[in-house]
């Protein structure tokens, strides 16, 4: 499976690539007033309302540099990739690259309970990877607040 490699801070992340849908360049975000923090902001794409959300700000508590290589990485808050959308903002989003499974699910991984929206951490020829687990990271980033409640689901 080709998985998504991108920092946070000094860390390097990955996620599983059947999981995004797009990668954007950085745009303006609309920060909204008293928005929790984590939450970037806002920014319209194809019209609907579309949450973005500061890896850095989330995982670390300081926020990400915005550079040449800082990206929003779109996913679909179903596996099926319809209907909503979120954003996560990141440094250097700029590899694509295999993962086997066997690794990912290997004894050389490690995993730390309770961990927030992580998945294991495996070894590669450049150091420690940690994996984002894209279900986990929806759940909590539901349970702290960071995505918006939809119009419908509230009447």
């Amino acid at each position: 499976m080709l998985w998504l490699i991108f920092h946070v801070g000094a860390e390097r992340f990955a996620m599983p690539s059947d999981r995004v849908d797009k990668v954007l360049p950085t745009v303006e975000l609309h920060r909204t007033v008293q928005s929790p923090s984590g939450l970037a902001g806002a920014f319209s794409y194809h019209g609907a309302v579309t949450p973005v959300i500061d890896l850095a700000q989330w995982l670390l508590g300081t926020s990400t540099p915005l550079r040449l290589s800082s990206r929003m990485i779109l996913i679909p808050l179903d596996a099926e990739h319809s209907g909503q959308k979120f954003g996560l903002l990141a440094e250097r989003v700029v590899e694509l690259r295999p993962i086997d499974q066997e690794v990912v699910n290997g004894t050389g991984a490690a995993t730390w309970p309770g961990a927030l929206a992580l998945g294991p951490v495996i070894a590669d020829e450049h150091g420690l990877l940690q994996l984002l687990d894209i279900d986990k990271l929806i759940a909590e980033a539901r349970r702290h607040e960071l995505l918006p409640v939809l119009v419908e689901q509230q009447i």
